[in-house]
């Protein structure tokens, strides 16, 4: 498989890795606060609005979700939907979902999200988002952990 210069397997990784930590920190780190309902309602819209267009299979709708350094990142749909079918199964075929717990710390929205797979396992997605210049939400990440007693 041949990536663009900006995008080897390795960098890939690290990156994530970079991603999950971080993500994980910023959450632990906030007040136990939910997020206000006005940020909330937002993000909740783009997260039901991706997942939604993955089970139509519309995969450029999809993308369109996506944070403009995910999209530079990948590059095209195609690598960005492969990714999200070996990465992001249960997100990919999410049977159901929920929202769960959500904060916000530096103009960035963490997000959980149950959800069930479509092999009936279950799932908790943490999102990361945050607006664009044009103050509407973008996905800049997820990070996945199956689900300890929880259903959607």
């Amino acid at each position: 498989m041949r990536y663009p210069s900006i995008l080897t397997p390795r960098s890939f990784f690290a990156w994530l890795a970079a991603l999950v930590i971080s993500t994980t920190m910023a959450f632990a780190q906030t007040s136990d606060k939910e997020a206000p309902a006005e940020l909330r309602s937002g993000a909740q819209d783009v997260i039901n609005g991706q997942i939604n267009a993955f089970k139509a299979r519309d995969h450029e709708k999809a993308f369109g979700f996506a944070a403009p350094n995910l999209k530079q990142l990948f590059g095209s749909t195609d690598r960005f939907i492969g990714m999200v079918k070996k990465g992001y199964g249960a997100i990919y075929g999410a049977d159901v979902w929920s929202f769960g717990r959500s904060r916000f710390h530096d103009e960035t929205l963490y997000q959980e999200v149950l959800l069930r797979g479509p092999n009936g396992r279950d799932w908790v997605a943490l999102y990361t988002l945050r607006r664009n210049g044009d103050g509407e939400w973008n996905i800049h990440g997820v990070q996945m952990k199956p689900a300890e007693g929880r259903s959607t």
